[in-house]
């Protein structure tokens, strides 16, 4: 991503140095913000401009998005700096370029001016050239980002442009706002939702413990699985099904940008229960929550303060003050959201969902203990999902339940690929390669027969494709490389032995794997070292290891 200050020259003769010094590190100050709220490398500081790097050198599994919701955040951010209004006679603007691409990465340049983390390509330099066209105070990306970003953002077609040193012209899309989705489940639904398969006995389980709910017997499941394993598409059938009844449903969603925000999946909840508008006045949300609360028998006197203060509102006119403590005013509003929720119990059964707990902040989490605690005497089914890895603060009880998703089995992979086709069956080269590539993983096997369908090698025939020439090896579609370059990077020390692994092939031995790491086992001129990441030979990991 590049950013660039919208005329600069001009600011420079309308300012004294000492002033334009200020505001520019007002500007820088501003930007980096947002920058690091949203996981970017802020790389270089060029002149009144920054160079800023997403999925280097740390990958997350939504770096495009990071980047377009760190554009939008920096417009945001410099007209609502109280600093750049006082000092500017006219306000300050931004334009924003974003490109994704491969970049190779590493130390450059010599001397005092060598860069540990430079990056040459074709990348930066589409993205500066973006930004040199973007409209002051938007965001202009390229068709690469905009696939990926597709659906979480309402963009705006500008059509083919011509960019200096750009050999063919290139579709540009500015990127306008946020859609409100907050998965790819949701962005998956509005275009039809994956064929459900192979899992049969997790919705028996989860439609036995909703009728016991109905029953009066509150329960708490927790479905747990990686990635793609298709936590939520299990989730949604049990959704359809409490619609269809006409229960009431509530939703939390942790987010992997606001971990470190007290009750960030409660307070979103409730902004979109209460139809919180971004420019509403606080006496208009005050006035939106008193009117939701008004029908509620629970006591109103403490219950709207709480709540007030936990949107940063005014204390409400004709309320007692608060008189507590933090510690005390915290365990209050606690009780205040719980006894919500049980109220509505009393009223129908209610599905409470949780989604991505492995985000949740350590207040989500104390809540959640204390609430899973009156589940039992509640008509309520609590549906928690994390990733694996995540560790629940409660302990055990009878009423807790745990569904771990596996992956597929060949079978329904091929069942699933021939779902996805519409029944038409693939040749039996890409069956076979979706089948070893994606080891079972819905997601992934989704992606990998989009590609194939999309490869423009197959020829529609009465009930199956064939091709019309040999099928190159899948690559990685760019909507798993993020993915798939989050994982790596957590897999921390380890993460050189996965890499020496996938130049050998998906399985190898012990003896391979310790010769190539080691210094004797290589004929590289430079200084190389063991790495200490191999396993024993004594360990309990048996040759051959198949990498996933």
């Amino acid at each position: 991503m590049f950013c660039d200050l919208v005329g600069s020259t001009a600011l420079s003769a309308q300012l004294d140095p000492e002033d334009l010094r200020e505001v520019i590190r007002a500007y820088q100050q501003a930007c980096a913000e947002v920058i690091t709220r949203f996981g970017g490398h802020l790389a270089k500081y060029l002149g009144d401009g920054l160079l800023v790097y997403f999925g280097y050198p740390v990958a997350h599994e939504d770096d495009a998005q990071r980047a377009a919701r760190t554009g939008l955040g920096i417009v945001s951010a410099i007209r609502e700096s109280p600093l750049l209004k006082v000092r500017l006679p006219n306000p300050i603007r931004v334009r924003i370029g974003i490109h994704t691409g491969l970049v190779v990465a590493g130390e450059m340049g010599g001397g005092d001016t060598r860069e540990p983390l430079a990056i040459v390509g074709e990348t930066p330099n589409i993205a500066a050239r973006l930004q040199e066209i973007a409209a002051p105070d938007t965001v202009a990306i390229s068709t690469a980002t905009y696939r990926l970003i597709q659906g979480y953002f309402e963009c705006q077609n500008l059509g083919p442009h011509t960019l200096k040193g750009v050999s063919t012209p290139l579709l540009v899309y500015r990127v306008l706002r946020e859609s409100g989705a907050r998965s790819r489940f949701e962005v998956a639904m509005r275009t039809g939702l994956t064929p459900l398969v192979g899992r049969e006995e997790e919705v028996r389980l989860l439609q036995k413990h909703w009728e016991r709910v109905k029953d009066g017997e509150g329960q708490v499941v927790l479905l747990s699985g990686e990635a793609g394993i298709g936590k939520s598409r299990l989730e949604q059938e049990l959704k359809e099904q409490v619609a269809r009844e006409g229960h009431t449903r509530i939703e939390f969603h942790c987010s992997p940008y606001y971990q470190n925000t007290a009750l960030y999946p409660v307070i979103e909840h409730l902004q979109r229960l209460l139809q919180f508008q971004r420019d509403d006045t606080p006496q208009i949300k005050l006035g939106k929550l008193g009117q939701v609360l008004a029908p509620y028998q629970f006591s109103q006197a403490d219950t709207v303060p709480l709540l007030a203060a936990l949107f940063s509102l005014p204390h409400p006119d004709g309320y007692p003050p608060l008189a507590m403590s933090p510690q005390k005013q915290k365990q209050k509003t606690y009780e205040a959201l719980i006894g919500w929720v049980l109220e509505d119990a009393e009223k129908a059964v209610v599905y409470c969902a949780w989604e991505d707990l492995h985000w949740a902040d350590p207040s989500t989490l104390e809540f959640l203990s204390l609430f899973i605690e009156q589940v039992p005497a509640a008509r309520i089914l609590v549906l928690l999902t994390a990733r694996p890895g995540f560790a629940p603060p409660w302990g055990t009880r009878s009423f807790l339940n745990h569904i771990t998703l596996g992956r597929l089995e060949r079978s329904q992979v091929g069942e699933m690929v021939e779902r996805l086709t519409g029944g038409k069956t693939l040749p039996a080269e890409g069956v076979r390669q979706v089948m070893q590539k994606t080891d079972g993983v819905p997601l992934f096997v989704e992606e990998l027969t989009k590609m194939v369908l999309e490869s423009g090698l197959l020829r529609e025939a009465k009930g199956h494709y064939e091709l019309t020439g040999s099928l190159p090896h899948l690559a990685i579609p760019t909507t798993l490389h993020d993915s798939l370059m989050a994982r790596l990077d957590r897999l921390a020390p380890v993460r050189e032995v996965a890499q020496l692994g996938a130049t050998l092939g998906r399985e190898f031995s012990y003896e391979l794997i310790q010769a190539v790491s080691s210094p004797r086992g290589s004929s590289c001129s430079r200084p190389c070292r063991t790495l200490p990441s191999v396993p024993s030979k004594n360990s309990r990991c048996k040759p051959p290891w198949v990498l996933r």
